[in-house]
């Protein structure tokens, strides 16, 4: 595979597998902006992502969601960005990711990831449910997009975010000529 410059990076996947912590990380690896696309939404709305799905309900966050990644993706500026699990949900976003950016699927293990999620109560879609029947059913759902639309594929069981964001950083750098300045 030639090398090429890219504009941006964009992490996708399930909740709870990293893709918030890991985008930090590497956008610090290749002296970068990372952007958080719920970090986003959630400031532009001035309200928090479970508020936003509570009041307006998920259909609402979807269009904002589109808004922010349509918005994120046209900048000049390289960036790292982390997504929303559901991202992969609007044909056009999958769309623009594939044109706009290098796509990197973030996958885990249902179990490893009901662990992760357990650690955090905000989550919308996780309200008052049970994360394993959750997240069995979204990947049911999403699984195979995110496999459509990544151009690399990194497996973040039983790793730490710091050394998934190393062995992506390594990965780009030798497929896409992506250097640390």
């Amino acid at each position: 595979m030639p090398t090429e410059k890219i504009r941006h990076i964009a992490l996708v996947g399930h909740m709870g597998s990293g893709k918030s912590t890991i985008g930090s990380l590497l956008g610090n690896l290749m002296n970068c902006d990372h952007t958080d696309l719920d970090v986003v939404i959630a400031n532009q709305a001035g309200r928090s992502i479970g508020v936003i799905f509570a009041e307006k309900g998920e259909k609402f966050f979807r269009d904002l969601e589109a808004q922010a990644l349509d918005s994120k993706l046209s900048t000049q500026e390289p960036l790292v960005i982390s997504t929303g699990g559901g991202i992969v949900e609007r044909s056009s976003n999958r769309i623009l990711l594939k044109e706009k950016s290098f796509v990197v699927w973030l996958r885990a293990d249902i179990n490893i990831l009901v662990k992760r999620v357990n650690r955090r109560t905000s989550r919308p879609l996780l309200k008052e449910k049970d994360p394993l029947e959750v997240l069995t059913k979204l990947d049911r759902e999403r699984g195979n997009l995110y496999e459509e639309i990544a151009d690399l594929t990194i497996d973040t069981n039983n790793m730490k975010a710091t050394n998934v964001s190393e062995v992506l950083f390594d990965s780009l750098k030798s497929r896409l000529g992506v250097e640390n300045e």
